[in-house]
């Protein structure tokens, strides 16, 4: 079986709300908040393929991120609203590269930051292991779970 790449389907959007914890002392959110839209859009988007996190390390399949980098474009405040668009766009044998952009949820749509990640599948032992096929094919395909974007 040929292994699926990414298209064009491969993209979800997910809206967080900024809150106050994740704000600086000048009320501005923190840097290291970033990853964690990131980590949230990510698991969005594997939700809206039907691959649960759970279920994967339930099968002894574990996807930690083994590298990251973001660049910010324009600050970010306390309850505003932030689109997390995901992307997957790569896909090897072990790892898998998502990357982001994050907009404003305004009319505006204005980006403030973007960046990626790359996860490398690997068992309960740590090692490094190729990415099941079923698994593949779920993250290359359209949204089979989709759920509206918040509204509130």
């Amino acid at each position: 079986m040929k292994r699926p790449q990414p298209d064009a389907d491969c993209k979800s959007a997910y809206i967080v709300r900024v809150r106050f914890c994740d704000t600086d002392l000048m009320g501005i959110v923190h840097h290291a908040k970033y990853l964690e839209y990131f980590e949230a859009g990510r698991v969005e988007y594997m939700h809206r393929r039907g691959i649960g996190y759970l279920d994967c390390v339930n099968r002894g399949i574990h996807l930690p991120v083994v590298e990251t980098s973001a660049r910010y474009r324009r600050m970010v405040r306390f309850d505003e609203r932030i689109v997390v668009e995901t992307m997957l766009t790569e896909l090897g044998r072990a790892t898998v590269r998502f990357t982001y952009r994050l907009l404003r949820d305004d009319p505006s749509a204005e980006l403030v930051a973007e960046g990626a990640t790359l996860l490398a599948c690997v068992g309960d032992d740590h090692a490094p292991r190729r990415i099941p096929d079923e698994i593949a094919a779920m993250l290359c395909r359209a949204e089979t779970h989709p759920r509206p974007l918040d509204q509130a």
